[in-house]
């Protein structure tokens, strides 16, 4: 079995999943590329537009607060205050991954 590592989380764990489950609020959108992510989580946002979200890699960024990162291990570790080891443990569970899944 392997260990759970960052590029097998990434690989069993799509962006656009993760950003659905997590920010549930955020517009739906049927396309990949970046999206508008709703209101920004990480500051008390009142207008939508500044929040942008690449559905094919995770990375985000707001235009107003400047919160910012390339993949959602990143955002995750900064939505939740977790560690880096923390997010991988923590999504694994919150998703159902085993160590045996990806590629």
């Amino acid at each position: 079995m392997s260990r759970l590592t960052a590029a097998v989380l990434k690989a069993a764990l799509p962006a656009s999943l993760y950003y659905a489950r997590m920010l549930p609020d955020r517009p739906a959108t049927p396309r990949m590329g970046w999206v508008d992510g709703g209101l920004c989580p990480f500051h008390a946002d009142r207008h939508r537009g500044n929040f942008r979200l690449q559905l094919d890699t995770g990375a985000y960024c707001c235009f107003a607060c400047g919160a910012k990162g390339g993949d959602i291990l990143a955002f995750h570790q900064a939505y939740t205050g977790l560690s880096f080891q923390e997010s991988l443990r923590d999504l694994a569970h919150r998703f159902l991954l085993t160590e045996g899944d990806g590629p």
